[in-house]
């Protein structure tokens, strides 16, 4: 939608209605993704959300070995991923976020920019 209309406000109120202490959801994710996107720093606010260590972080080189193991804990989780201004397509699979589904009960929230 158009800038100004409350989306970010609306993502902070789920979030905040989400977060673990007060929900079914082991992980509530937060980020702001802006232009041009960034897949490693994406994959940095998870990999921190999901507690792997920052060892882990460091040894693994590429973003596909990263997306990897983000992939193999967030498959364990039920988790609830909010993405604030994204501005193109992402792919979801190579940040390491598997797609949601009746099993896992995830949940992924964006808000959508304006279409021209």
């Amino acid at each position: 939608g158009m800038g100004g209309v409350g989306k970010t406000t609306l993502l902070k109120k789920i979030h905040n209605n989400f977060l673990p202490t007060s929900s079914d959801f082991d992980v509530v994710i937060w980020d702001v993704v802006s232009k041009p996107s960034n897949v490693e720093k994406i994959q940095k606010v998870l990999w921190n959300k999901l507690q792997l260590s920052r060892d882990g972080w460091e040894c693994r080189s590429t973003k596909e070995e990263k997306a990897a193991e983000i992939l193999r804990v967030s498959k364990t989780k039920k988790f609830v991923l909010l993405l604030d201004d994204i501005w193109e397509r992402l792919d979801l699979l190579e940040m390491g976020v598997p797609h949601p589904d009746a099993q896992n009960k995830s949940k992924i929230v964006f808000p959508t920019p304006p279409i021209p």
